[in-house]
């Protein structure tokens, strides 16, 4: 019983850091948008984390920074890692 919360809160906190690195990702976009202090704050959790990732490829004029895929991908294959074992303990109880 609290191995069914415990796997719901990890994969629930990642669906939320998750939505925290797409919002930070469109926030990023926009100049009003990225200098609030919620984008701030947003910066402030999901940057050290993609920060890990940072990968700067050259378009033109431009460089495009691809942590963020990268981080979303990692963080999926964490989910599915987690629903594996809980699918594991689910089986051998």
């Amino acid at each position: 019983m609290y191995l069914n919360y415990l796997f719901t809160i990890l994969y629930k906190t990642i669906d939320f850091y998750s939505f925290l690195i797409v919002i930070s990702v469109f926030g990023s976009w926009f100049e009003p948008i990225r200098n609030s202090k919620v984008f701030y704050y947003i910066g402030r959790v999901t940057e050290p984390y993609l920060r890990l990732f940072k990968i700067l490829i050259p378009l033109g004029n431009v460089n495009v920074d691809i942590s963020p895929v990268i981080g979303l991908f990692i963080l999926n294959l964490m989910k599915r890692a987690i629903t594996w074992l809980y699918y594991m303990a689910v089986i051998n109880m």
